[in-house]
């Protein structure tokens, strides 16, 4: 048995958790309070990429699950689930901004029908779904309410909400536990029920977890980096530990971005504050992380000696290789390191074709060879499956420079061993 579904906010996490529900067989129906975005999906017009997407969308279209409304007052009544599914903006101090949610809420409460669940995805802080309940019960409604966070991977998203490990539901009431079991019952996932404070706090748990392991990875590639040590054995050495695992979240790299994992260390350390609880190891993640931001602009300076009148080429400005968000993408946070006008920047990024709002300073171009022209230096920043199989030969022909910094470690350092190439990654005691 299927049923009506409406999901509200159309970006990444509306958009896939529309087109797997609607897979899964249920009727859904989209929704955003901006009503272009809402005719464009209608139209085929995904606001982003993300592989298998679009097929997926055009699949609930032509079997009649998937819908587009503009018409919250039509839609809302007619739902068996409400689905709140903005991805939850924040700023550039990483806090959150709940605007979008709340005005959500307002609107939806009072369509509710009186079966309905209020089912919440987006990034909320601790204790937030306890004040929507209070906000329903206020509205003399008697709906309960889901909150199941989300736990999609950019790039691979739809295989993360298909095929999911386990999935978190908090609840307002045990009553509504089979129906929430029905609708996510063709996920063989693991299942976890708990209270709605539980569930929302399992997110921040999650995702300060993987922070605190990613800021962990980057200062022990510097300590490599210095001594000579390889920091990707010793990685490989640590994930075949059971205690560690091969999927522990430990790489060489540049550290977190994106903003998903600092707002729940920021949540954390807010929380703290507010019950006078030391957090003084989320403190410790949030300094680490945003030193490890200089990391670029500090090889490029060891390397060339100064950046002024240099130009850097960038490959990669995506926040990941699979989409096309530039939100808080870690290219760009390298790239707010090096804010010198006599610094000449250009990128290259398959995803990217037109210039980008508040950072017009980048000279977009069409492909590797014409943003590594008359470079200093060209930074590999997003592990697009493309620049592993560049003919970098080439490439440093037309460079000033022929200097490599691979932040993703993508490549095979020994080819360049008996070239002028100078090839640098990280964490692989490359220092001259």
């Amino acid at each position: 048995m299927s049923n009506n579904i409406c999901v509200i906010g159309m970006w990444h996490l509306g958009c896939v958790t529309a087109a797997c529900l609607a897979k899964l067989g249920h009727k859904v129906t989209c929704f955003d309070f901006d009503e272009i975005v809402v005719d464009n999906l209608e139209k085929g017009q995904l606001p982003i990429h993300e592989p298998g997407l679009d097929e997926l969308f055009s699949e609930g279209k032509a079997n009649g699950n998937l819908h587009f409304s503009n018409d919250l007052k039509k839609i809302i009544p007619a739902s068996d689930f409400v689905y709140v599914a903005f991805d939850t903006p924040v700023d550039k101090n990483d806090e959150i901004d709940m605007s979008v949610i709340n005005k959500a809420f307002d609107a939806i409460i009072p369509l509710l029908n009186k079966e309905a669940v209020l089912v919440i995805s987006s990034q909320i802080p601790i204790g937030s779904s306890d004040e929507i309940v209070k906000k329903i019960r206020k509205a003399k409604k008697k709906n309960e309410v889901c909150y199941t966070p989300e736990n999609l991977r950019l790039g691979n998203a739809i295989n993360s909400f298909m095929q999911a490990e386990r999935i978190v539901f908090g609840l307002s009431s045990p009553a509504i536990k089979e129906r929430i079991e029905h609708l996510f019952s063709r996920i063989k996932a693991q299942h976890f029920f708990m209270s709605l404070k539980s569930a929302e706090m399992t997110k921040h748990a999650m995702n300060s977890y993987l922070a605190t392991m990613i800021s962990w990875s980057g200062e022990i590639c510097n300590l490599c980096e210095k001594t000579g040590a390889n920091a990707i054995d010793v990685i490989a050495a640590l994930k075949a530990e059971k205690r560690v695992s091969q999927n522990a979240p430990i790489m060489p790299g540049l550290g977190f971005g994106g903003g998903t994992l600092a707002r729940d260390v920021q949540i954390l350390r807010k929380l703290g504050k507010a019950n006078k609880i030391n957090t003084t190891m989320f403190n410790a993640v949030m300094e680490s992380n945003n030193e490890r931001m200089n990391y670029v602009a500090d090889k490029l300076k060891s390397i060339l000696g100064t950046l002024d009148k240099k130009k850097i080429a960038f490959l990669g400005l995506t926040y990941k290789a699979g989409t096309s968000t530039l939100r808080r993408s870690l290219a760009l946070q390298v790239i707010d390191q090096l804010k010198s006008e006599k610094i000449k920047i250009s990128a290259y990024d398959p995803m990217v074709k037109e210039k980008i709002d508040d950072y017009s300073h980048i000279e977009i171009c069409s492909n590797a060879i014409k943003a590594a022209k008359d470079a200093d230096a060209v930074v590999i920043t997003t592990d697009w499956d493309e620049f592993k199989s560049l003919n970098y030969l080439a490439l440093v022909k037309v460079m000033k420079n022929p200097v490599i910094v691979d932040t993703k470690n993508m490549l095979d350092s020994s080819k360049f061993n008996k070239t002028k190439i100078k090839y640098y990654g990280v964490g692989v005691g490359n220092e001259e």
